[in-house]
């Protein structure tokens, strides 16, 4: 499982486990971007003790006092932190030593980024999944007859006109036209949520791009864990241009991934009203998640996670989490030993 600590306080290592020491802080003195002044001994209103064999990876959204013996000790575990900042944004994170390392694999990589040809099948392979994917959510609303048919056909065409796609460049044009087409749907299945909907990132300007924002991070941060447990070097990518300041190859992998774990789960939380317009609040020029909202979008992105589907290759049942693990392998695969390269797609 996961652990998301989104309340203020201290994670300490305690008797080879964890205790997570949680503050009294009223949010008025919590401070977006410096230490808030405490006495910690004193702040202190409940403890939490935390089994280490159960957690996978942490998540920090608040202040959190954390020092460098706990860092080791998640090192020796091999537990990645991520942390984001009080607006909700992705910060960073410590992965520990790679638990593979393959100097193979990362030649292989870099030379398949090199060779057009073969950069060219990577993107194509995932932007046809991703297409295909975003195809089975509009398939799912279009039997209940709240989709527009041409808008359908439109993203069907060009799913097709990938195959006369000649550069990534290109690629990333169908794959942003996709979009345009997809994004005029929602409207129908949000209703005035996303009313005049269009995509804005830094900074989001209405809840339903913040709620985007902060899945889509969330599912960035969960390809970077999955990525850490294999051999795959993340700063070489293909769609993505290779950047210093991100793990551009988890943008890659997580794209056929977002309109099955991302908007599908806006829409449930939506229709379902587990979160609304009240759920928000502006800071400067921008809009983002209430402490609270953060915490009910954070429970039902971990169920999400730990949703199951029946995989045909394996012939039993894996996780949403161990679905992107098996696209890093056919990364791999496809990379050292030339085998077709088939991100997952939902069937529709």
């Amino acid at each position: 499982m996961n652990l998301y600590l989104t309340n203020p306080g201290r994670l300490k290592r305690k008797d080879n486990t964890l205790e997570f020491q949680v503050f009294n802080v009223p949010e008025e003195l919590q401070r977006p971007e410096e230490e808030t002044p405490l006495d910690e001994d004193n702040a202190i209103i409940k403890k939490h003790a935390l089994p280490i064999e159960t957690i996978d990876a942490v998540y920090v959204f608040n202040e959190t006092r954390i020092n460098t013996k706990l860092l080791n000790f998640f090192s020796s575990q091999k537990i990645p932190v991520h942390f984001f900042n009080y607006y909700g944004y992705y910060s960073g994170a410590f992965l520990p030593n790679a638990e593979q390392l393959s100097g193979n694999l990362v030649i292989a990589q870099g030379a398949a980024f090199q060779d057009t040809e073969k950069r060219l099948e990577i993107c194509k392979a995932i932007t046809e999944a991703k297409i295909h994917n975003i195809l089975s959510v509009m398939n799912y609303y279009k039997r209940k007859e709240k989709v527009n048919e041409q808008n359908f056909e439109r993203i069907i065409q060009l799913k097709d006109s990938l195959t006369d796609m000649n550069t990534p460049e290109e690629v990333m044009g169908i794959e942003g036209l996709t979009h345009k087409i997809y994004y005029e749907s929602w409207q129908c299945w949000l209703g005035s949520f996303a009313d005049n909907f269009k995509r804005k990132y830094h900074p989001p300007d209405t809840p339903l791009n913040a709620m985007i924002s902060f899945l889509n991070s969330l599912l960035y941060t969960a390809c970077v864990s999955e990525i850490y447990r294999t051999a795959l070097y993340p700063g070489i990518s293909y769609i993505h241009a290779p950047q210093s300041r991100r793990f551009s190859l988890a943008l890659d992998l997580v794209e056929p991934f977002k309109p099955i774990m991302v908007d599908r789960l806006i829409f449930q939380l939506i229709s379902k009203k587990v979160i609304s317009d009240k759920d928000f609040k502006a800071y400067s020029n921008g809009i983002m998640l209430k402490e609270e909202a953060r915490k009910k979008v954070l429970q039902e992105w971990d169920k999400q996670l730990r949703v199951t589907v029946k995989h045909a290759g394996l012939k039993r049942s894996v996780s949403y989490r161990q679905l992107i693990r098996l696209d890093c392998y056919k990364l791999i695969k496809h990379l050292l030993e030339d085998k077709p390269f088939k991100p997952y797609r939902i069937q529709y």
